[in-house]
């Protein structure tokens, strides 16, 4: 384990101690580390508006869409032995059959997950992790936290975030070069995901009268139907997050 994976277990001890239970859980909002998630929010902002977008514009509109789409597919298409493990531990051996063979089906006859045949064949793509397998054994959300450059989350998340950026099997498996490469199929990927968020959160940013409020609220809505199976959106769940977590 390289030093970067002992910095996320450390995060992920830390996070899980912290994780809480609202005191009024009539309060849709928790968020106990106001003070600093408002000083990070306000990091985060001019950070987004000088680097994150423009970055993010620059590369959609000269990478063709058909090009992304190949991108974002090999970026699913790995993390499918993560979600294998994940839906087992959640009890969701429907779902891990299908993350199995949706793995078999892209590798195989999708140039490595390219083109996303799994899809086309009915197996759906959902994803998930530890933040949900928490989730499914009853560990509370905990306190909102946004953290500077890491964007929205809760407690919760973050635990999640670090357990799996520390075990995800397929960097135990691969060679440096191939991770190497995943790396930078998930930085493109995130600033494509980035690019297609644009108009919300150019609005969240820069058009609300509290933009860490309306970001905060967006994000907990966006969060918790994704994981009651409502929707899959992924509006705010990982705007920064996922390039940290594919090391």
């Amino acid at each position: 384990m390289n030093i970067s994976k002992h910095a996320a277990v450390v995060l992920l001890l830390t996070a899980l101690g912290a994780c809480s239970t609202n005191p009024n859980p009539d309060d849709p909002v928790y968020d106990p580390h106001e003070e600093f998630n408002r000083r990070a929010h306000a990091l985060n902002v001019p950070v987004d508006n000088a680097v994150y977008g423009p970055v993010s514009r620059t590369y959609g509109n000269i990478v063709p869409g058909m090009i992304r789409t190949g991108i974002t597919n090999l970026k699913r298409n790995w993390e499918n032995p993560n979600y294998i493990i994940h839906y087992s531990l959640q009890g969701k051996g429907e779902l891990a059959g299908r993350s199995f063979m949706r793995f078999g089906v892209n590798t195989l006859f999708g140039f490595g997950g390219i083109l996303d045949w799994g899809q086309d064949l009915g197996m759906e793509y959902r994803d998930t992790g530890f933040d949900e397998t928490f989730l499914a054994y009853g560990v509370p959300e905990g306190g909102y936290l946004e953290l500077p450059f890491g964007g929205p989350g809760t407690e919760r998340d973050w635990a999640g975030w670090a357990l799996d950026a520390a075990t995800d099997p397929v960097y135990y498996v691969t060679t440096v070069a191939a991770t190497r490469t995943l790396l930078v199929i998930a930085g493109l990927d995130l600033a494509n995901d980035r690019y297609e968020l644009d108009t919300v959160v150019d609005e969240l940013y820069n058009n609300s009268t509290d933009s860490y409020a309306a970001t905060r609220i967006a994000y907990l809505e966006a969060m918790r139907a994704s994981y009651g199976g409502e929707t899959e959106l992924e509006a705010l769940e990982d705007i920064y997050g996922d390039v940290y977590g594919d090391f």
